[in-house]
């Protein structure tokens, strides 16, 4: 019997970027499309194709910035309407405002959007029906779990290598370091930005290669012009954190990819798929134990208390924030 030897070396590393417009008002200049151009341009001077889950709101009012990504080659996913948790919103809200803005990008770019992004890691266990919907509305995989628990968020005993969700959605882990059930997801975002490269790249070394691992960021990390405001919902110390070494992003994250990238996320797990490399996984027993408890609230119970908005209705509600400003406002305020 022929046994086929276990890949050797570090795993191949797709690239992902979260479009998202990064703000305290509609009236404040908009800066994110300069910035996805900045990555769109480092990704071409490599030669690297990436993944973009873009916010539904971003797409509606920057649809050429939507589809000058996809024109430059790369792949589209939706990273929900609005950047709001999974567990703040109902099936009947995702499933007619996500189904809404995939069917726009779809338009858009003329070509089909297979992939979904929960916003801050929240496919937990209490919104797992999450990925019933997304299965019904055509998306054939996610990138929205943390398997191991962290800031308030996390899906720990999931597996860590891509697998199958009941519904049949494919999901890919979000790639993290830590002790036993505890971790955090170091190869993206503010997490890249703090930690030393070269301590970085030893972590990214030591990800299994059957994890088919991807790397993140968001336009502002490499905004190191924005104005520093405490962003909305989040304390001061980590409004900081979204600030620090944003000038050092792009070279971090080369750091990171040295060697090592891979192809866009929607194309790398449908090769694995077609390969039967990915398993189903039954979170039966981890819903269980996601149930309602006795005692203190634990650190992830506070830690989700603070993501949750207030603002969680049926008819869901646009937080102040996020609300267009006065018709009478000029137009150039928000639209890229």
């Amino acid at each position: 019997m022929n046994v086929k030897p276990a890949p050797v070396g570090p795993a191949p590393v797709s690239v992902t970027m979260d479009l998202e417009d990064h703000r305290p008002s509609p009236t404040w200049e908009v800066r994110y499309p300069a910035h996805a151009r900045e990555f769109l341009d480092f990704c071409e001077a490599r030669g690297l194709t990436a993944t973009i889950f873009v916010v539904g709101r971003v797409a509606e009012r920057s649809p050429e910035l939507v589809r000058e990504i996809a024109e430059r080659g790369h792949e589209i996913g939706v990273h929900n309407y609005e950047h709001w948790p999974l567990f703040s919103s109902t099936p009947a809200w995702l499933r007619e405002h996500v189904g809404r803005t995939k069917a726009f990008v779809e338009d858009l770019i003329g070509a089909p959007v297979h992939g979904f992004r929960a916003p801050a890691g929240t496919l937990i266990p209490r919104s797992f029906w999450a990925t019933e919907v997304l299965a019904e509305l055509g998306f054939t995989y996610s990138a929205s779990v943390l398997p191991f628990q962290t800031y308030g968020v996390g899906f720990p005993g999931c597996p860590r290598v891509p697998f199958r969700w009941p519904s049949g959605l494919i999901e890919a882990p979000c790639p993290g370091v830590g002790i036993g059930p505890v971790g955090m997801p170091f190869m993206g975002g503010t997490f890249l930005r703090v930690f030393p490269r070269r301590l970085s790249r030893r972590w990214a070394d030591r990800v299994e290669q059957g994890a088919a691992p991807w790397t993140y960021l968001h336009p502002y990390d490499l905004d190191v012009m924005e104005p520093f405001w405490v962003v909305h919902d989040v304390a001061l110390w980590g409004s900081v954190l979204l600030w620090i070494n944003r000038g050092q992003m792009l070279s971090k994250l080369d750091a990171v990819l040295a060697g090592r990238a891979a192809a866009p996320l929607g194309e790398r797990l449908a090769t694995l798929d077609a390969a039967g490399a990915i398993d189903a996984f039954d979170p039966s027993e981890l819903l269980a134990a996601d149930g309602p408890k006795q005692g203190a609230d634990s650190i992830a119970d506070r830690g989700r208390r603070f993501l949750q908005k207030s603002h969680k209705v049926e008819a869901w509600s646009v937080p102040p924030h996020l609300r267009d400003p006065p018709s009478s406002a000029p137009a150039e305020a928000f639209v890229a």
